[in-house]
């Protein structure tokens, strides 16, 4: 009795895994035309904007583990959408329902138990979770990520066995080919082991430029080599619209093709009739009013879209602008924006107030905006520091000190004149900035002048 109940639960569990295993091979077969991952474009407006106009699945930018696990799950009631915040306030990771079944989460990582906690903080909101093996910037290499994984097979086998065990939606892994093919081979192979539900190979090497053309030849080796469904990366050169997609996947026979800038420059590339890119576009700035798209994001994404601008200095025109509605206004779209946030609260803007009052507390909280011009004024010799200490001295106060906390990487300045000390709002990356940015905040709500210093009695501090 007991070893027929023995062998009907391993049949009972074979069962289980042949199902959930073809499940997840089926998700990345089949021709699929998948967005690539890319940092800063591939926020939540971009990829349901490629899902409107038919990618089968999309990728979300890299982000990084360690980030994720530091982050603050919020659940937006006003947006309807599932939020990662970091100790910033800004968005680490934005997803709503609609993508729910076919967003798959990149993540940078180079060690396997940080792999496993970021995986089972962020699956039950994607489909899918990728770890990126071919990122070549220089923070994923200092960072033992991306690119400088593809020489340690050892360590990629542990991270990908790892979330493979303890992960309860499909695991991919995508990377760049090396120099060596059999080395490529060999790489491709071991990833395979580790039961990962799909590859997705970049066709040039880590130190390949983008110009140059994608090695279709190795990548048609690897899919014959593999079992598990293969997708390719780095064919927007010869890809515009969904016709040109099935002609790749024909002539190399791969599972799927990822795109990257072919639909940055129009997300309409996705779609089997033809999208005119301003159309498109212009669906896009609509989901990033929809969502909230941060401003730093809008900007450097429409700087690409074709359909948009006929010059670089229309661009540059629109894109000096620091607030959104002037943006939005640009394109015809200021009314649908007042209407789409009429009431809104900002989640970003609750954090950012709870996080003054926290500032606030024992210090004068300074707060002025800060343009990149008057931040590059921070690097002149005569910067807001400097004047801001001779103006002190002149007018009879003590000598200023400043000093910088630091968290995440994020610096705040704060400046001590006699009694009182002064807090600078905002998140800078560096001390320098931190610094000069209170300096500024000071002299501006004191009216001193920032060509020069003036002498005369005490300002009513």
């Amino acid at each position: 009795s007991s070893g027929i109940k023995a062998e009907y639960w391993e049949f009972q569990t074979f069962q289980h895994y042949y199902k959930r295993n073809n499940l997840r091979l089926a998700m990345f077969s089949g021709g699929k035309c998948i967005l690539a991952p890319m940092v800063r474009v591939g926020g939540l407006p971009f990829r349901l904007t490629c899902l409107q106009y038919g990618a089968d699945i999309v990728y979300a930018e890299e982000i990084i583990a360690q980030r994720l696990l530091e982050s603050t799950l919020v659940h937006n009631k006003d947006l309807g959408t599932t939020d990662f915040l970091d100790e910033c306030g800004s968005v680490c990771f934005r997803t709503c329902p609609s993508e729910r079944d076919r967003v798959v989460f990149q993540m940078g990582v180079s060690d396997p138990e940080v792999a496993v906690r970021a995986a089972k903080m962020i699956q039950p909101y994607v489909a899918g979770i990728d770890v990126n093996m071919g990122c070549p910037k220089s923070y994923s290499i200092k960072g033992n990520m991306g690119a400088a994984l593809l020489t340690q097979p050892d360590l990629i086998r542990d991270i990908l066995t790892a979330l493979v065990k303890h992960s309860t939606v499909p695991i991919t892994a995508k990377i760049r080919i090396l120099p060596e093919e059999e080395a490529t081979l060999s790489l491709c192979r071991v990833i395979e082991s580790t039961g990962v539900a799909a590859l997705t190979v970049h066709g040039r090497t880590a130190s390949t430029r983008s110009s140059a053309p994608c090695n279709y030849d190795i990548v048609k080796r690897i899919k014959k080599e593999l079992s598990i469904p293969v997708i390719l990366n780095g064919a927007s050169l010869d890809v515009t619209c969904r016709s040109e997609v099935e002609d790749v996947i024909s002539r190399t026979g791969v599972d799927g093709i990822m795109i990257a800038r072919a639909a940055w420059a129009n997300p309409g590339v996705f779609s089997r009739e033809p999208v005119p890119a301003k159309t498109a576009a212009e669906t896009f700035l609509k989901r990033c009013i929809d969502y909230e798209c941060p401003l730093n994001i809008l900007k450097y994404t429409i700087g690409k879209l074709r359909g948009l601008f006929t010059t670089t200095d229309g661009c540059l025109q629109v894109t000096r602008h620091i607030e959104p509605r002037l943006i939005y206004q640009h394109f015809g779209l200021g009314e649908y924006y007042d209407k789409v946030t009429e009431g809104r609260v900002s989640i970003q803007d609750e954090f950012q107030r709870n996080k003054r009052q926290k500032l606030g507390e024992g210090h004068i909280l300074l707060k002025e905006e800060l343009t990149p011009t008057i931040l590059q004024t921070f690097r002149s010799a005569v910067a807001p520091r400097q004047i801001l200490n001779q103006w002190l001295i002149a007018n009879g106060f003590s000598e200023p000190t400043y000093s910088t906390v630091e968290h995440n990487r994020i610096f705040t300045g704060y400046l001590k004149i006699d009694n009182d000390t002064f807090v600078m709002e905002g998140d800078f990356k560096n001390k320098r900035t931190a610094i000069q940015a209170v300096a500024y905040a000071y002299c501006m709500k004191h009216h001193i002048e920032l060509r020069h210093y003036k002498t005369g009695p005490k300002s009513n501090r």
